[in-house]
């Protein structure tokens, strides 16, 4: 199996207070991601929650971690490089960067200016393919679904 794709990765900042755990398809056939920031709870995102974006410098993804009306909003993205694996069992280690981005939003003051600020996280991660005892089920099910 040359050249399989990774569909989990976990990654860590080096002070070991924001942790991230992103799989591209969970057992439902969607992305799922796991971030703790800063010590606090675990928040979970999944489904059209989780945006990526292939780009030229690798994939970007990112959850909206607070929404307001009128002030903005408050993003989490994390980018992750191209990585290929020799086998199922191949894990791969990678340093990236993830980004906080604070959005102003209508009602911000000043109106006037820069619109979003960024804060930047290094972070360790490590790459691997994982095999879920649902996914033949899941694949199954979309298959039928498409059927109908």
């Amino acid at each position: 199996m040359a050249n399989l794709q990774p569909n989990r990765y976990v990654m860590q900042s080096q002070d070991g207070k924001t942790k991230v755990d992103y799989e591209t398809s969970n057992f439902l056939g969607q992305p799922s991601l796991n971030l703790t920031l800063g010590g606090g709870p675990i928040r979970h995102f999944s489904g059209a929650q989780v945006r990526s974006l292939n780009t030229e410098i690798g994939m970007l993804v990112s959850v909206t971690t607070a929404m307001t009306i009128d002030t903005g909003s408050t993003s989490f993205s994390v980018l992750i490089p191209s990585i290929s694996m020799a086998s199922i069992s191949d894990r791969k280690s990678f340093t990236t960067d993830a980004i906080i981005t604070t959005h102003s939003g209508p009602l911000s003051v000043p109106s006037a200016g820069v619109h979003e600020k960024y804060q930047f996280i290094a972070m360790n991660g490590e790459a691997e393919f994982v095999l879920t005892a649902l996914e033949p089920v899941a694949g199954a099910m979309a298959k039928a679904a498409g059927n109908k």
